[in-house]
C-alpha cells in the first residue's frame, strides 16, 4: 500500500505590520545584520541611524560616497594574504 501524499505546508505567518514611521530596512528594530568582515554581526541601521524610525531625506550611502571622492575613488581592501591592497570601487 502506498503512503498518502503529504499535504502542503502551511504558509509562513505574515510579517508584523509596521507603524507608519518605522524604518523599512530594519523593520523598526534599529539594527541590521552585517556580514562585512566575514562574521555576521548586528550593527546600527545606516538608514535610520539606529533609531528604528524613518528619517526623511536621509541618504545611508552618502558617507561612503564622500569617502570615495576623498580618496580618488579607491578604497583599501583587506586580503587574506596580507596587508590592504588598493582597488578601484
Amino acid at each position: 500500500m502506498a503512503d498518502a501524499p503529504t499535504p502542503p505546508a502551511a504558509p509562513a505567518a505574515p510579517a508584523p505590520a509596521l507603524a507608519p514611521g518605522d524604518c523599512l530596512a530594519c523593520r523598526g528594530a534599529g539594527q541590521v545584520v552585517s556580514n562585512l568582515g566575514g562574521e555576521p554581526r548586528l550593527v546600527p541601521c545606516p538608514w535610520c541611524e539606529g533609531s528604528g524610525l524613518r528619517l526623511a531625506g536621509h541618504d545611508a550611502q552618502a558617507r561612503w560616497r564622500q569617502e570615495l571622492s576623498a580618496d580618488g575613488g579607491h578604497r583599501a581592501l583587506v586580503t587574506a594574504s596580507g596587508p590592504p591592497a588598493a582597488a578601484a570601487v
